[in-house]
């Protein structure tokens, strides 16, 4: 069986682009800090989109520090509200490495825990579709569905 080339596949609508996929895990509390550390360094587009991020929330972090943690050994298994922040960038080691040096610098923990990925993500054509009535510049929900600016309230 031979393997099929994701890069550049085409889909009518989209085509896959090769990217990383790179997820942080924070407690809560450090959600907002290393969001906008990185989209002040990095552009985190997607097609004629930046500031793209998903932040996975309802999780739980646990862990034990041990000697050598700034914490020192505690003995107690430690456990917080945590989320994951997901943000996708071209497969460019500069990148990563800015990415990297502003989560060690934005992120609450001393062990922040950083997850790398090769994935293929979907990029629209943009085709004129602007009456398709899904869109949701044509729904009546459309503030819930596309959202309000940072600090801004749906209601």
């Amino acid at each position: 069986m031979s393997a099929i080339n994701l890069d550049g596949l085409d889909f009518n609508a989209s085509v896959l682009q090769a990217e990383w996929m790179v997820t942080i895990d924070t407690p809560d509390g450090g959600v907002n800090n290393v969001l906008e550390a990185l989209q002040s360094r990095l552009p985190l587009q997607q097609g004629p989109y930046d500031c793209c991020a998903y932040v996975r929330s309802g999780g739980q972090q646990r862990f034990r520090c041990l000697e050598g943690s700034h914490a020192g050994a505690e003995g107690t298994i430690q456990s917080t509200a945590a989320s994951q922040i997901v943000v996708s960038i071209p497969r460019d080691v500069s990148q990563l490495q800015i990415l990297f040096d502003t989560v060690f610098i934005a992120h609450v923990n001393e062990e922040p825990t950083i997850r790398v990925q090769e994935v293929w993500g979907s990029r629209s054509k943009l085709l004129d579709d602007k009456d398709n009535p899904n869109r949701y510049w044509n729904r009546p929900d459309s503030a819930t569905l596309h959202g309000t600016s940072a600090g801004e309230s749906n209601d």
